[in-house]
């Protein structure tokens, strides 16, 4: 533990400017073969090379600045930044964010926990001695322990390796930090450089901008790839295969890794979402049925028989959301290459989705104008017809999507595959070029309801019927001269 080995891998620190990410690549690096053998010439120069003198100084310049804008002493500015990794931005956000949460989180109090304001003499908590004040020691907490007490407790830590940078009281019920100003105060000359030794290492191995140099004295020219001394490198097989372009290969494994990791969490995503929703509308239909139909039934004077059509609203949400949601494990499993299927099955299930979206806002959210004390601004028998007419053609798309899966997409066939899903995909754009009409019809309150009714059907039909709603509602406009 005592070699000079055990606290640092090197005596050189390569330190990356702000643009760089520190990440093992050479894009910003040029290396030409010449005559002699490999030799390095760089275009840019994105990091730059510290002596232990350099990174003593650094540390210090950030420690005094952090104690100087949160005024705190030097020894908790220096806890606060090996908190966060020995960066001054974060340690600046974190604290004006939240400075109570950051002092718990670090064991920084504002106070001593315990007092003794007129005791001669204390009783240490390790060793039960009875010592004079000079003689007993205290973190912020306040609690007593005796100096030789605190002494072999932090060499013991020391000794331990870094972890002696977090040290704490040593009262088991105590989370108050020992600052190296203490440490400093107690330990012998050579626990200190020890504890100095372990805070510099801190500060490199913590930072994500810095890290030690692998191949020290070699001016800096050493191998992204193996991390290898630049002049060693006609034995780099790793550097070999990259220029014969091997890694090619790696990097598009390495690609096809993160696009599988991204269209996993997207559809886990939808799944939990889905779940999610549907533990809801199943609190929301308990909720309508215990209280808000009553209340329904005696604002509106409907029986609630009559308003049987909000529960059953409320039923179609619950099992449309268990369907979607597995309709999003189907569709993870479905491979990749049967392109028609897929096709098929994310028109299906886009239109079945939006469907539910619109029933369950027109559940959820339009309901409550009938249950707040003012009046609604349409009768709530253009809310019953609304509310069915959307129950229907939700079922009617679910239906349609539970039959797909249920014959593997069979639809689709190797020959008219392209038709079919290109009249589909045609006659869904047709479908959202009318939508803004469409929504006039059902949100307009004077409108006929055997207009609206038709209206609704035809959002599970075909553009011509849509196109055939619009032309009734805007002869209804005229009628009512809106």
């Amino acid at each position: 533990m005592d070699s000079e080995d055990d606290y640092y891998s090197g005596n050189t620190v390569v330190e990356y400017s702000e643009d760089d990410d520190g990440g093992d690549d050479h894009g910003d690096c040029e290396f030409d073969n010449d005559s002699d053998g490999v030799s390095a010439s760089r275009r840019k120069q994105n990091y730059i090379a510290l002596k232990e003198a350099d990174i003593r100084q650094h540390q210090e310049d950030e420690i005094t600045t952090v104690s100087t804008v949160l005024s705190v002493s030097r020894a908790d500015a220096s806890i606060l930044l090996r908190h966060c990794r020995w960066s001054e931005s974060n340690v600046h956000e974190v604290w004006f964010a939240d400075e109570d949460g950051v002092r718990k989180a670090v064991g920084l109090l504002e106070g001593p926990v315990v007092r003794f304001p007129n005791a001669k003499e204390l009783t240490c908590g390790i060793c039960f001695e009875s010592s004079p004040l000079d003689r007993i020691s205290s973190a912020a907490c306040g609690h007593p322990f005796c100096d030789l007490c605190w002494r072999a407790y932090m060499s013991t830590s020391i000794n331990g390796g870094p972890e002696c940078l977090m040290l704490r009281c040593p009262d088991p019920s105590c989370g108050a930090a020992i600052g190296q100003d203490m440490i400093d105060r107690l330990v012998s000359e050579e626990d200190k450089k020890k504890y100095a030794r372990y805070l510099v290492r801190s500060y490199i191995e913590d930072n994500p901008k810095t890290k030690w140099c692998p191949g020290p004295g070699c001016e800096f020219e050493f191998c992204w790839l193996c991390l290898a001394s630049w002049s060693k490198h006609g034995k780099c097989n790793r550097y070999e295969a990259g220029q014969e372009g091997s890694y090619d290969e790696t990097e598009r494994r390495r690609a096809m890794a993160k696009k599988s990791i991204e269209r996993y969490t997207h559809y886990y995503e939808r799944w939990a979402a889905n779940q999610s929703s549907r533990q809801k509308a199943i609190a929301d239909l308990h909720q309508m049925q215990t209280v808000n139909l009553e209340k329904l039934s005696v604002k509106h004077s409907e029986s609630e028989s009559q308003l049987k059509f909000i529960t059953e609203a409320w039923l179609q949400i619950v099992e449309c959301r268990r369907v979607l949601k597995w309709a999003y494990a189907y569709g993870y499993y479905l491979p990749e290459h049967e392109h028609a299927k897929r096709q098929l099955f994310e028109y299906l299930q886009g239109a079945a989705e939006a469907g539910l979206e619109r029933l369950h806002k027109c559940a959820e959210k339009d309901v409550q104008a009938y249950l707040g004390p003012e009046p609604p601004r349409t009768d709530f028998n253009d809310f019953r017809a609304k509310l069915a007419g959307l129950t229907k053609v939700t079922r009617n798309y679910f239906e349609n999507l539970v039959r797909a899966l249920e014959n593997g997409l069979s639809d689709v066939d190797s020959q008219g595959a392209g038709s079919e899903i290109a009249t589909a995909e045609s006659g869904a754009a047709e479908k959202a070029r009318l939508w803004p009409f469409t929504n006039a019809i059902l949100s307009f309150d004077k409108v006929d309801n055997k207009i609206r009714d038709f209206t609704i059907l035809a959002l599970n039909s075909s553009p011509q019927s849509i196109a055939a709603a619009i032309s009734d509602f805007a002869a209804a406009r005229l009628k009512f001269g809106r």
